[in-house]
C-alpha cells in the first residue's frame, strides 16, 4: 500500500469509513492562538512519546475511530514501517495551523538523525480535545536540470 493510499485509509478509519466527513474542507482558516497551542501540544506529545520509545502512549493521541479499528501493535508497526522519521524523531517545526472548529490541519517538518521530512497532519476535535486523524508525507519532487 503506497503512502497516499495508506493516509486515505487512516482518514477513513478515523471517520468510520466516511473520508469526506473527516477530511478538512476549503473552509479552514488560520487558527486562534489557543487552538494553535492545543493542536501543536497534541502533535508534540505524540512525537515525544515516540522519542521516548513509548508507542502505547503515542497511540493515545490518535483519533478515537482510528484507535477503534487499529490495535496498538498494528499502529506501532504502521508508524515504524511507513513513517520512520516520525518513529525516531528528534524535533519538529510547525507551519500555520488552520481549523474550522472540528478539523485542524498543519504542515509539520519532522527532524531525525537519519534526515527530515514534511508531513500534513489532520486533527479532529473530540470530546477530550484534539486527536490526530491522519498524517501524510509530502511527496519529494525532483526538478529536471535543464
Amino acid at each position: 500500500m503506497n503512502r497516499r493510499t495508506f493516509a486515505l485509509f487512516l482518514v477513513m478509519l478515523a471517520s468510520g469509513g466516511r473520508a469526506s466527513a473527516q477530511t478538512p474542507g476549503p473552509g479552514l482558516k488560520a487558527s486562534r492562538r489557543e487552538v494553535r497551542r492545543d493542536v501543536i501540544a497534541v502533535i508534540d506529545a505524540q512525537l515525544a512519546a515516540f522519542r521516548s520509545g513509548d508507542p502505547a502512549e503515542a497511540y493515545q493521541y490518535a483519533a478515537a475511530n482510528l484507535r477503534a479499528h487499529t490495535p496498538p501493535r498494528t499502529f506501532a508497526a504502521i508508524v515504524r514501517e511507513n513513517y520512520p522519521i516520525i518513529w525516531v524523531n528528534t524535533r519538529a517545526d510547525y507551519g500555520i495551523v488552520r481549523d474550522d472548529g472540528t478539523h485542524a490541519a498543519v504542515m509539520v517538518h519532522v527532524h531525525s538523525l537519519p534526515g527530515s521530512a514534511s508531513y500534513d497532519y489532520v486533527l479532529i476535535r473530540e470530546r477530550g480535545g484534539w486527536r490526530i486523524g491522519s498524517v501524510t508525507r509530502h511527496e519529494i519532487r525532483q526538478r529536471d536540470n535543464v
